[in-house]
This record gives structure tokens, C-alpha cells and sequence, in this order.
């Protein structure tokens, strides 16, 4: 579609290389920020470009903007975070600026669905060597794929929600609890923790993203009587991994 026309209600952006998809090198890390920063910047160029704008604009960005390990509970007028993943988050969410248009910024959680990050962690627990990452007492703050998807209709439809969105289910647990209740939903074992020391073997700083953790509330959609279809962690992992 040539710019200038613009024949869309609303705009998602969701783009940005993976965080987990190398190990995080200078030159990866640039990547990891440009990826996100350019795809939203040129989102905010193509709407103001239109001769009829679309009536929103969702913007990408994750719950790390808290900060990679934030152990204190976060609604969206938190503090944030000032290591490399939260320096990230807020890059993106001020590449969303100056869109001529409603502008929500989803700060979204592990989300659980069909493949993605649910899917990395099936395997060893079907091995049954599944277990806690690093301490297990961070805390980890996740969303059924399928609220997510309903939250996000509903910021598109709702003229009320504005700015930064906490996506996350009410019920944040710590990471050895997940672990556990992942292990009870595929009826295997969750005791072979890996520590922290060996997280950082393995994956250097990208590591964070495995020990680390948030504490999410979702205020705003909480506030507005949002209704989770998903809002406990064993519903979910039982209806993914039937």
C-alpha cells in the first residue's frame, strides 16, 4: 500500500530480533535495540503519513523495562529499570512517540502458547530432567496466548487505554513454583535445577532473561474489569499441553 493513503483502523507493531536467539555481543545487541527502534519509528512515519489515520497504534515493548530481575511489584506507574533489557524497553517505547493517533505501548510478559517459549521448556521436562532456573525464587510474571490476544482487541476497541499497558496474568508465581507446576501438568519430575553460575556459562549476559524475572500487575486492565480466561498458571499449562 502506497503511504499517503492509509485504509486501516489500527496499527501493531510487534517486530524485534529475538533476545534468545544469540548470545549478546556488542554488535548483537545493537541489533537487538536498531531491530525494534527502526520497525517503530517507521510505523510513527507511515501513520503520519496518511491521509486517513488509523484510529490506534499497539507498539511493542516487554515487562523488562522493570529491569531484568525486578522483585518488587510493577503496575505501569513503576519504577523502571536501568540494565541493558530495561534500557531496550524504553528505547522502543520512546520510538512510539508522535504517532498522530491513540498510542498504546504493551509491555508484555512470557507469554505461553503453542511453540515459543513454552515449547523451549517442554523438552527437558519430558526428559525428565526439568527443574528451577537459578534460584527459583525470581519472580516470573507469564500470560496465556490466548488473553493475550483477547487484551489486545480490547486496547484496540477501547478509546480509554492509553500509553504503557502492563500484558501479564494477575497471578505472578516465582520461577521454582512454575517449574513445579509444569512439571505436575506433564505428570514429570521438576527436581534438576540449574543454577545461576551455569546459566551464565552457558549464555553470558543473556543468561538474565533465564534467572532474572519481573513482578507484574496488570492495573490498567484489571482496573477496567478485564476477564482473564487464563488467570491460573496450571489452567493454562493444562490446556497447552493437552
Amino acid at each position: 500500500m502506497p503511504v499517503g493513503i492509509g485504509l486501516y483502523d489500527g496499527v501493531i507493531n510487534l517486530a524485534g530480533a529475538s533476545l534468545a536467539d544469540a548470545r549478546w555481543t556488542d554488535a548483537y545487541k545493537e541489533r537487538i535495540i536498531d531491530s525494534r527502534v527502526n520497525a517503530t519509528r517507521a510505523c510513527v512515519k507511515y501513520i503520519n503519513a496518511c491521509q486517513v489515520k488509523p484510529k490506534v497504534f499497539l507498539s511493542g515493548s516487554a515487562i523488562g523495562i522493570y529491569g531484568g530481575l525486578c522483585e518488587e511489584e510493577r503496575d505501569e506507574t513503576g519504577e523502571l529499570g536501568t540494565d541493558f533489557m530495561a534500557r531496550v524497553c524504553q528505547k522502543w517505547e520512546d520510538a512510539a512517540e508522535g504517532a498522530d493517533c491513540r498510542t498504546v505501548k504493551m509491555r508484555i510478559s512470557v507469554i505461553l502458547g503453542k511453540g515459543g517459549a513454552l515449547e523451549k521448556m517442554l523438552t527437558p521436562f519430558k526428559l525428565g530432567v526439568g527443574g528451577r532456573l537459578g534460584s527459583g525464587k525470581q519472580p516470573f510474571s507469564w500470560m496465556h496466548i490466548d488473553d493475550l490476544i483477547k487484551a489486545m482487541r480490547l486496547l484496540l476497541e477501547d478509546e480509554s487505554f492509553e500509553g504503557p499497558i502492563n500484558l501479564s496474568s494477575p497471578n505472578w508465581i516465582s520461577q521454582q513454583v512454575f517449574a513445579q507446576t509444569l512439571g505436575k501438568a506433564l505428570r514429570r519430575p521438576s527436581f534438576m535445577p540449574l543454577p545461576r553460575f551455569m546459566l551464565d556459562l552457558m549464555f553470558g549476559e543473556m543468561g538474565i532473561i533465564l534467572w532474572g524475572g519481573q513482578k507484574v500487575v496488570p492495573a490498567k486492565l484489571v482496573d477496567k474489569g478485564f476477564n482473564f480466561q487464563y488467570p491460573v498458571l496450571m489452567d493454562a499449562l493444562k490446556h497447552l499441553t493437552s
